[in-house]
């Protein structure tokens, strides 16, 4: 697979499993979105040739999940910490 269609790959599976843990379905997700269901399917499998950075960010943000948590693969997790900006 290319770094696209595993990237594809990933965020489908993703998606899916986020889905499956909220009791959601695809149809949830469309219309929570407001992107076709279809396209919703597609995404789900992997089987888009291309999928926009705005829809990934809106599908997170729909499942209430970081954009990199449906990305990133597990082993290069990132720990995050919290910080402080002063001025």
């Amino acid at each position: 697979m290319t770094d696209g269609t595993t990237l594809r790959h990933r965020f489908g599976n993703r998606v899916a499993k986020t889905l499956a843990d909220l009791g959601l379905t695809p149809s949830d997700l469309a219309a929570k979105s407001s992107l076709p269901v279809g396209r919703i399917e597609n995404i789900l499998k992997g089987q888009l040739a291309r999928i926009t950075l705005r829809d990934m960010a809106l599908i997170a943000s729909v499942l209430g999940t970081p954009l990199a948590n449906l990305m990133i693969p597990i082993e290069a997790a990132i720990a995050f910490e919290a910080f402080e900006i002063a001025e």
